[in-house]
């Protein structure tokens, strides 16, 4: 009888003992299953919030380095950079492998080309490319790299980097088309509107801004003149000094943004169609 009431009690607390582990198994893996289920559900906020928990409670969990990367990527999709940022980091420096921490780069890159931070994203993702990740996140690093120089307008380096990406011969004529867009000079359009007040702009292509200052530096220029003959000296000294000569000044310096807005117009539209090449090869297996 005394050995079956042992054998009894030792079964029980064997028992006891794997509700008790299946318990705090579950406990551990309820912070992270509802966190990724909040952040599919673009709850942002509480996402963080179980993370977090879990962290608090687990802080030496192998896990740690992608927990960090899954709050990281839940404050980027806020716009909240900063926080994001750190929290990529601290996910690179706990990453428990080369892959995991190429992974986590990749990520802190995106976000840092998200901010236009494009030399810290090139660091990073030089330092993915150094670890020798699988070759698919090395093609990646590749082709962010590549974006982040569009960004930059830095078209040699992005074409060498794109080049070891993926030859492509539409992206190569892509990249001969940028070399020889067409710029205004700023200087022109300035010596121009000086001459005759507008045509640096009609030289800049703003037909519209062009007219309005002909028009209007005209219309000045005459009422200046027109109170001199009449001997009207205190109104032409008006129209001309606190009237004319403001416009006309005011017009040189238009024709020179009105260039610089031209050529900005140009090299965003050679970078935009570049961009649009890149996406349909990343959608082309």
């Amino acid at each position: 009888m005394s050995t079956t009431i042992n054998c009894f009690v030792f079964f029980f607390l064997i028992f006891l003992f794997s509700i008790f582990c299946s318990f705090n198994a579950t406990a551990e893996e309820l912070p992270l299953s509802l966190g990724k289920y909040l952040f599919a559900q673009a709850n942002y906020d509480a996402a963080i919030t179980e993370y977090k928990r879990f962290l608090f409670f687990h802080p030496d969990d192998p896990r740690i380095g992608e927990v960090y990367q899954n709050i990281g990527l839940a404050y980027r999709a806020q716009g909240l950079w900063v926080e994001a940022t750190n929290s990529l980091r601290t996910a690179v420096h706990h990453a428990t492998d080369s892959e995991s921490k190429s992974e986590y780069q990749l990520e802190l890159a995106v976000t840092l080309i998200a901010m236009e931070d494009y030399d810290l994203a090139q660091l990073a993702l030089i330092k993915t490319t150094l670890q020798a990740p699988s070759a698919l996140l090395y093609r990646r690093a590749l082709f962010l790299r590549g974006v982040a120089y569009i960004y930059q307008f830095r078209w040699d380096e992005a074409r060498e980097v794109l080049r070891d990406w993926r030859n492509d011969k539409k992206l190569g004529a892509l990249f001969d088309a940028v070399v020889n867009v067409p710029q205004k000079s700023v200087g022109v359009a300035r010596l121009l509107s000086t001459i005759l007040p507008g045509a640096g702009q009609v030289y800049a292509g703003n037909w519209r801004s062009g007219l309005n200052a002909f028009l209007l530096n005209s219309t000045l220029g005459f009422l200046t003149i027109d109170a001199a003959f009449d001997r009207h000296y205190s109104d032409a000294l008006l129209w001309g000094v606190l009237a004319f000569w403001r416009y006309y000044q005011g017009n040189t310096f238009r024709a020179g943004e009105a260039a610089k807005q031209f050529n900005e117009q140009q090299i965003q539209q050679a970078a935009e169609a570049i961009l649009q090449r890149l996406q349909e090869m990343a959608d082309t297996p």
